[in-house]
């Protein structure tokens, strides 16, 4: 850079120390930092956060050769910490300088790092003991005018966002180099009385999970920019400030054969101002409808937070849960017994109707069911039946289980044959809350209604919501038209253009709606018997089993 004519003044946030603290050990500090004493004269700062050079401790760079006052002052590091990082304590210090180079206009150049926030001990030096003065915690990033960080992340793989400009350009011929320590998000602002995404904010790189890793921040005087990692940023750099900033900033670089003055108000092209107040405001319409957006998806999670509650929690969390899923599942009367301080809390739940006393033991585990767990929901059952002179109690115990897993990588059903079969013999059941979870979706998709699945948590042993009163009709052995039409023979069944199909595969159910009907390649409404072909409104595939809702005759007596 020098080379190439720019004024430079080397400085630094300090280089990391190695202290090489044995057990007990301590070392007195100096922060090892070099700011330029005029610094309040300088248009550009250009700070590398990840450059960690470490140097060896030398108690005579850390010792007051010269000292105007009376102070004596030193940072302690003290065993188990063996690395002095001065760096927090020095951007605490650059903030100073930062905010007279703010009074005009200015570029701040950020090479990012992870952001940690390192605790100082100020120490008055005391011979082999030191007194403490004061404990503060400084991030290396005190410095930045704005840092909306959100947390430390690590990664790779970048996406250039801004496309087809002389920046965009720029960073794609770097992208492959960039590494990055930390994910920000888009801070907001108040614009009479609304609160809206800050315009002066401009993600500029995203991760693959569409997180911000870099950005810039245009105030009226500030031009910030905080880049990702690169081995070796000299190049990046130099071109950075000979091809980019002059055409970005040309005020600040005068000399600059680039700089693009035909962008000013006055040279403006016919339509062009009236073009970008358009954009202006179909970007704040933009805002606008990304905030509602948000408001909208916050509200959603919380009213359907508790179907990820119950397949991730455990303890109060989790019976908390239940208890809304059974709410929403039209139960009354869903009492949470730790509410209850007048009786023995050995159940988590009660639900008392028209059938009896339904108890409920929820537990969140890491693992599987032991036997003991499992069979626990019996004794208290018996116990709750002796209390009321009649066996109109119902046992349930419900598992979230191995929550540390995604729910589709557990072992489902997580019980043992035995165990089922001890559940059928107690006259008891077993659930998870991932067939709790699944079971919303079936209602959702009228694989089963509320009040079936209400009567099917009475039943013994494993329970398994399917749907209600149907009959098998066939299997699939031939499909057309890639699964959306399939061959059936039927045997004294009626099927009928508009009737619903129950299809299944591997134990899951869809309901399919019946858009046509053939016999002979004939189109036909309705049909009993014969091998037909069966036009559904979803893909079906081979060795499906084909269920139809069954009618019950009424019975004359």
């Amino acid at each position: 850079m020098k080379e190439k004519g720019f004024n430079i003044y080397e400085g630094s946030l300090g280089k990391l120390v190695d202290t090489k603290n044995q057990k007990y050990e301590f070392k007195y500090c100096l922060p090892n930092k070099d700011f330029p004493p005029n610094i309040h004269e300088f248009e550009i700062v250009i700070v590398d956060l990840s450059n960690e050079d470490t140097i060896d401790y030398k108690k005579e760079d850390h010792t007051r050769t010269v000292n105007k006052t009376e102070v004596d002052n030193y940072l302690e590091c003290r065993h188990p910490q063996t690395i002095f990082d001065p760096r927090g304590f020095a951007s605490k210090f650059l903030v100073k300088g930062i905010k007279e180079i703010l009074k005009r206009e200015c570029i701040i150049i950020v090479f990012q790092n992870e952001n940690i926030n390192i605790e100082y001990k100020l120490v008055k030096k005391n011979g082999d003991h030191s007194k403490l003065l004061t404990r503060n915690k400084y991030s290396l990033y005190e410095f930045m005018p704005i840092f909306p960080f959100k947390q430390n992340k690590f990664g790779k793989e970048t996406e250039v966002i801004i496309k087809n400009n002389e920046f965009g350009n720029f960073l794609e011929k770097y992208n492959s180099d960039f590494t990055y320590e930390n994910i920000y998000h888009y801070p907001t602002v108040w614009d009479n009385e609304e609160q809206i995404l800050d315009p002066r904010f401009h993600p500029i790189l995203k991760n693959k999970s569409d997180e911000i890793i870099s950005f810039t921040y245009f105030d009226d005087k500030l031009r910030l920019y905080l880049f990702p990692i690169l081995e070796d940023n000299s190049d990046f750099i130099l071109e950075f400030l000979q091809s980019i900033a002059p055409t970005a900033h040309p005020s600040l670089f005068p000399n600059s054969n680039q700089k693009k003055w035909t962008n000013k108000t006055e040279y403006a092209l016919p339509n062009h101002l009236n073009l970008l107040n358009e954009k202006e405001l179909i970007f704040k319409e933009y805002q606008r409808k990304i905030k509602q957006k948000e408001i909208e998806i916050e509200e959603n999670l919380k009213k359907y937070g508790f179907l990820h509650d119950i397949i991730t929690e455990t303890g109060d969390k989790l019976v908390a849960a239940v208890i809304n899923f059974l709410e929403w599942l039209g139960f009354e009367n869903v009492i949470d017994m730790d509410t209850q301080a007048t009786k023995i809390k050995e159940e988590d739940i009660q639900i008392e109707n028209e059938k009896g006393l339904l108890i409920i033991e929820v537990k969140g585990i890491g693992g599987t069911s032991k036997d003991s767990e499992c069979s626990q929901i019996s004794k208290i059952k018996y116990r709750r039946a002796k209390e009321r002179g009649k066996f109109d109690v119902f046992g349930l115990y419900i598992v979230n289980h191995q929550r540390h897993l995604p729910a589709i990588e557990r072992e489902n059903p997580p019980f043992t044959e035995e165990q089922k079969n001890d559940a059928l013999n107690d006259e008891r059941s077993l659930l998870t809350t991932w067939q709790l979870f699944n079971l919303y979706y079936d209602i959702q998709n009228e694989i089963i209604t509320k009040e079936e699945a209400r009567e099917v948590i009475y039943n013994y042993g494993l329970i398994s919501f399917i749907p209600q009163n149907i009959e098998l009709i066939g299997t699939v052995d031939e499909i057309f038209l890639k699964g959306e039409v399939f061959i059936l023979k039927i045997n004294d069944v009626k099927l009928k253009t508009g009737n619903y199909l129950f299809i299944e595969k591997n134990n899951s159910f869809r309901k399919l709606k019946i858009i046509g009907l053939k016999l002979n390649d004939d189109t036909v409404e309705e049909i009993s018997n014969g091998e037909i072909g069966i036009k559904v409104n979803s893909k079906v595939s081979k060795k499906s089993k084909v269920w139809i809702k069954n009618t019950y005759p009424s019975t004359n007596i």
